[in-house]
């Protein structure tokens, strides 16, 4: 009985933990982005680089082409799912395309 009251409550005070930690973060992406894109990107531009009007980027896929194209032109090298997560934090804060 005592095992249990002590697994139970650590289940409890870890889950209370994970919700407080994921509940205060930010977009994934973001950090991601923040490490490996600002290099460029903050140096020559500011986030209206993102929303200019002569943007070359016209849809999702074509964002997520142009991250890959970054990443393979700057041999960061990241995984599809952080290259995944760097589209989707940089469309949910300054592109807005829609999702298919």
């Amino acid at each position: 009985m005592k095992f249990l009251s002590i697994a139970l409550s650590s289940l409890l005070l870890s889950s209370a933990f994970s919700v407080s930690v994921y509940a205060n973060d930010e977009h994934s992406g973001k950090e991601i982005h923040d490490e490996n894109c600002l290099n460029c990107h903050k140096v020559k531009h500011d986030d209206k680089f993102y929303t200019r009007e002569q943007l070359r980027v016209k849809d999702l896929k074509g964002l997520g082409s142009m991250v890959r194209m970054c990443d393979a032109n700057l041999g960061t090298s990241l995984f599809d799912e952080d290259m995944d997560e760097i589209t989707d934090y940089l469309n949910q804060n300054y592109y807005k395309f829609p999702k298919k």
